[in-house]
């Protein structure tokens, strides 16, 4: 099988030039080499990469012939459908928040979604009619409400809630809007039958090290079971009802790597249909129950496979390389697949380096792929405009054997070395994947080599090699980063006078220990909502557990562990320019990051600045076109200010771009502190 090719021209070409050593905002910038140093592009239209978004929540109709999906096509998130067969999509919601996660009810007239309408998300739920009209809103209260099942008479729907304050499943009447509590349960999905809930739960005391996930299943008003019990060394994920109830596939990594198994509900056998050294994830039954397909992880490709549902050998059913159908077990593999009513097509998000998340549709027999929606803005569709990484193994600072991506502009040739950015990775044990990402294409674009380490700790390698980092995060990792760092300069691609570093969430943490660890090695690095403090971040009530898994027990039982990687503590000697790049409603990166640093660096005369967006949650690929827009343009300008040596008043863009923008708490806090802190004994 094999997607449309596009016809594609040259990218644009560089020019080489000799530059002079030469002072820009009090930094001296000079290189090492005495080679010709390449110039820098302007690289790819800031407005048309912002402006290309992507698709990674959808669902099918129940008839099949209607998708809906979430897209920012109008400025921000919304729900649109698209018939299956193709045509111009139709917008049905306008909220001024973000609406996600679209549902269809069984009877096909109504699609539940979850909505956003602070930037904080937290969400309600939502129906909308199919054919268009007002949304109804069924919850209202300050928590969260997500993770929507509809039940089989299309009359109400079951999500977990945080009215009741433990995240219990509720049900909803549509009528109605009464809500009652069903009982308790983490985040699943419903039986088709509509009586059985399964769901994933840790009841390991004190998983530091995230060994453990159980798949349980509940009744209505019945006590929670266990089928996976007793195996608190395993992950057991992703639980998936077959259309008969009988059966559930799920992901365990039991073998050392997350592969493919089901569950006989009844008796709790469980049993692995792949043991290979290979990550799966997102599995799926087809409808006659015959078949269930998954996603490979092949060295940060990923494919979708089907195998029989009682075993045998898979096929695979993609070839083209990129993200074929995402992964929910790696944090930044945007996407999903699902099958067609009729068991012989899947409809799949497609992404790949030069080419936005899409919807696509193959027949599961063989043939060509059919692209049933397009994302990608008009001056961005020629494919040889974009770089591809090169995946690279080495031995990482012990021996183990790491990976990576490295991406390189088209033009860039050993021993003429370029300016170099790190580009670390979110989430306590997430990945880079072969995925579209406008941030390191435009960057790549202007002239830099973007290594983008999948060092020890990440997923996609086996259960021993992401918890391998366990305490250690921000300290053995970023040693394995800078030894691929250090291989792209010993042969000559990239000036080691001219490094910089970026990263989100768990990637701004790994920034900031990064310029703790050999600051000499960065000449900028630019935050992405990531810690400054690590003992404050401790108190955030979704973080504890972050610090635990990366950094070891509390701040009180492992001081020493706190202080070395905290940046607060260390900004007498490590003066780096740091732009930190945050979100108005982001609850895990909390402007009190800001300040913690803001004042030591003012302290201590080191170069700093910062920027909140207006509206938007945690992570830059949930922000609307606008933000995107702007921050891109702002660590362009950083780049080439303190990496490339240009002259540019990255100060004022800032303050512009704070223009109005009002710093707020996470509207959550004063309540969370509240429930928790503020009842008396009995209360």
């Amino acid at each position: 099988m094999h997607l449309p090719k596009i016809i594609s021209q040259p990218m644009y070409v560089g020019l080489v030039m000799d530059l002079r050593p030469f002072l820009v905002l009090g930094l001296v910038a000079c290189t090492s080499s005495s080679s010709p140093v390449p110039q820098m592009s302007t690289g790819l239209a800031i407005d048309a990469l912002s402006e290309t978004v992507w698709i990674e929540e959808f669902d099918v109709s129940p008839d099949g012939t209607l998708l809906a999906f979430k897209s920012a096509a109008a400025g921000t998130y919304d729900v649109w459908t698209v018939p299956t067969s193709g045509g111009d999509p139709t917008q049905l919601t306008s909220m001024p928040g973000r609406e996600m996660r679209p549902r269809f009810s069984p009877d096909g007239r109504w699609i539940a979604f979850e909505a956003d309408l602070g930037g904080t998300d937290v969400r309600d739920v939502f129906i909308v009619s199919a054919e268009g009209g007002d949304p109804v809103r069924l919850t209202h209260h300050p928590l969260n409400d997500a993770n929507v099942s509809w039940a089989p008479d299309s009359r109400s729907l079951y999500f977990n809630s945080g009215m009741f304050f433990d995240n219990a499943i509720v049900r909803a009447d549509i009528r109605t809007h009464e809500i009652s509590r069903v009982g308790a349960g983490g985040a699943g999905e419903l039986s088709p039958d509509g009586t059985t809930f399964a769901f994933t739960r840790n009841t390991k005391p004190q998983d530091d090290d995230q060994s453990n996930s159980d798949v349980w299943v509940t009744s209505a008003g019945g006590d929670p079971r266990s089928l996976t019990p007793n195996t608190f060394d395993w992950r057991d994920a992703e639980p998936t009802w077959s259309p008969d109830g009988e059966k559930i596939a799920f992901i365990s990594d039991r073998g050392g790597f997350n592969n493919l198994g089901v569950i006989d509900v009844a008796t709790g056998v469980a049993t692995m249909l792949l043991t290979e050294d290979v990550e799966h994830s997102e599995p799926r039954w087809s409808p006659d129950g015959t078949w269930i397909s998954f996603t490979k992880n092949l060295d940060y490709d990923y494919h979708i496979f089907r195998i029989p549902a009682l075993g045998g050998e898979a096929e695979q059913l993609t070839s083209e390389g990129g993200v074929n159908g995402g992964s929910r077990a790696t944090g930044q593999t945007r996407g999903g697949h699902a099958w067609l009513p009729d068991g012989e097509h899947i409809v799949y998000t497609h992404s790949d380096p030069s080419r936005t998340g899409d919807l696509w549709v193959l027949s599961t027999e063989g043939g060509d792929a059919r692209q049933i929606t397009n994302h990608q803005h008009e001056a961005l569709r020629v494919q040889d405009d974009f770089v591809w990484p090169e995946f690279v193994e080495y031995e990482g600072y012990d021996g183990l054997e790491v990976a990576g991506l490295v991406y390189r502009p088209k033009d860039a040739e050993a021993g003429n070395p370029r300016p170099g950015l790190f580009f670390f990775r979110a989430n306590s044990n997430g990945q880079h994947p072969k995925q579209w990402h406008p941030y390191i294409q435009y960057l790549v674009s202007q002239g830099y080599i973007v290594f983008a380490p999948n060092f020890r700790g990440s997923t996609g390698r086996g259960k021993a090699y992401r918890q391998v980092v366990h305490t250690y995060g921000g300290d053995r990792d970023l040693e394995d980063a800078f030894i691929g760092m250090d291989r792209l300069v010993d042969e000559g691609w990239v000036d080691a006078d001219r490094v910089g570093a970026f990263g989100g969430s768990t990637g701004g943490y790994f920034t900031t220990a990064a310029a703790i660890k050999d600051p000499d090695r960065f000449r900028a690095g630019i935050v992405w909502y990531g810690a400054t403090d690590l003992v404050t971040l401790s108190t955030y009530g979704s973080m504890e557990g972050w610090n635990r898994y990366l950094i070891g027990e509390t701040p009180m039982e492992n001081p020493e562990n706190y202080f070395e990687r905290s940046i607060i503590y260390h900004a007498e000697r490590v003066d780096v320019p740091l732009l930190f790049l945050y979100a108005q409603g982001d609850g895990a990166a909390r402007f009190q990051q800001i300040e913690q640093y803001g004042i030591q660096a003012e302290i201590h005369d080191n170069w700093y600045d910062w920027v909140v967006y207006a509206g938007e949650p945690h992570g830059w690929y949930h922000w609307r076109p606008d933000s995107v827009r702007k921050s891109m343009k702002i660590m362009g300008q950083m780049f080439r200010t303190f990496v490339s040596g240009e002259a540019i008043d990255i100060k004022e863009t800032a303050a512009r771009q704070r223009e109005g923008i009002e710093i707020r708490r996470n509207p959550t806090i004063d309540l969370w502190n509240s429930l928790s802190n503020g009842m008396g004994p009995g209360d």
